[in-house]
Protein backbone atom coordinates (compact mmCIF):
# COMPACT_ATOMS: atom_id res chain seq x y z
CA UNK A 1 0.00 0.00 0.00
CA UNK A 2 1.09 3.69 -0.68
CA UNK A 3 1.29 5.69 1.33
CA UNK A 4 -0.10 9.46 0.45
CA UNK A 5 1.81 12.61 1.83
CA UNK A 6 -0.19 15.15 4.14
CA UNK A 7 -1.66 17.51 2.40
CA UNK A 8 0.08 20.28 3.94
CA UNK A 9 4.06 19.87 5.48
CA UNK A 10 5.01 21.48 8.32
CA UNK A 11 8.61 22.64 7.97
CA UNK A 12 8.24 23.02 3.97
CA UNK A 13 8.09 25.68 1.72
CA UNK A 14 5.45 25.61 -1.18
CA UNK A 15 5.77 27.89 -4.38
CA UNK A 16 2.24 29.31 -4.99
CA UNK A 17 0.20 27.35 -8.23
CA UNK A 18 1.28 29.16 -11.09
CA UNK A 19 4.16 31.56 -9.10
CA UNK A 20 1.28 34.03 -8.19
CA UNK A 21 1.74 35.63 -5.53
CA UNK A 22 -1.01 35.68 -2.82
CA UNK A 23 -3.19 38.57 -3.33
CA UNK A 24 -1.87 40.24 -0.20
CA UNK A 25 1.66 40.00 -0.58
CA UNK A 26 3.66 43.02 -0.79
CA UNK A 27 6.15 42.24 -3.58
CA UNK A 28 6.07 39.94 -5.93
CA UNK A 29 9.16 38.09 -4.22
CA UNK A 30 6.75 36.78 -1.48
CA UNK A 31 5.09 33.80 -3.89
CA UNK A 32 5.45 31.10 -1.67
CA UNK A 33 3.58 29.64 1.61
CA UNK A 34 4.98 27.65 5.01
CA UNK A 35 2.43 26.09 7.12
CA UNK A 36 2.14 28.57 10.17
CA UNK A 37 1.09 25.61 12.64
CA UNK A 38 2.64 22.48 13.11
CA UNK A 39 -0.84 21.24 14.72
CA UNK A 40 -2.43 21.28 11.40
CA UNK A 41 -4.49 17.78 10.73
CA UNK A 42 -2.48 16.29 7.77
CA UNK A 43 -6.09 15.93 6.52
CA UNK A 44 -6.82 19.24 6.38
CA UNK A 45 -7.68 21.49 3.21
CA UNK A 46 -7.41 24.53 4.24
CA UNK A 47 -4.57 25.52 6.65
CA UNK A 48 -3.57 29.05 8.26
CA UNK A 49 0.37 29.75 6.25
CA UNK A 50 2.80 32.19 6.09
CA UNK A 51 3.66 34.62 3.36
CA UNK A 52 7.13 33.89 2.62
CA UNK A 53 9.84 34.24 -0.33
CA UNK A 54 11.77 30.73 -1.39
CA UNK A 55 13.64 31.39 1.66
CA UNK A 56 10.97 31.05 4.15
CA UNK A 57 11.24 34.76 5.02
CA UNK A 58 7.91 35.64 5.99
CA UNK A 59 6.70 38.74 4.20
CA UNK A 60 6.89 41.81 6.62
CA UNK A 61 3.90 43.12 5.65
CA UNK A 62 2.16 40.03 6.99
CA UNK A 63 4.26 38.64 9.64
CA UNK A 64 1.69 38.87 12.37
CA UNK A 65 -0.64 37.05 10.97
CA UNK A 66 -1.07 34.17 8.29
CA UNK A 67 -3.29 33.51 5.47
CA UNK A 68 -5.50 30.81 5.18
CA UNK A 69 -4.41 28.84 2.52
CA UNK A 70 -5.85 26.16 0.46
CA UNK A 71 -4.18 22.67 -0.48
CA UNK A 72 -5.66 23.69 -4.03
CA UNK A 73 -3.49 26.69 -3.82
CA UNK A 74 -0.30 25.04 -3.77
CA UNK A 75 2.35 24.07 -5.99
CA UNK A 76 5.51 21.97 -5.60
CA UNK A 77 7.74 22.03 -2.07
CA UNK A 78 10.75 24.13 -3.33
CA UNK A 79 12.44 24.65 -0.14
CA UNK A 80 12.19 23.63 3.92
CA UNK A 81 12.66 25.61 6.56
CA UNK A 82 15.73 23.52 7.46
CA UNK A 83 17.65 24.81 4.71
CA UNK A 84 16.52 28.04 4.80
CA UNK A 85 19.31 30.73 4.00
CA UNK A 86 19.84 34.36 4.70
CA UNK A 87 17.01 34.52 7.99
Amino acid sequence: MEESLPNFIHGAIYRAKGGIPHSSASNSRFDCFTLASKNTPPEAYVADCWVCDAFGRVDPGLSVSPVPVSKEDLGKIINTLGHRQGV
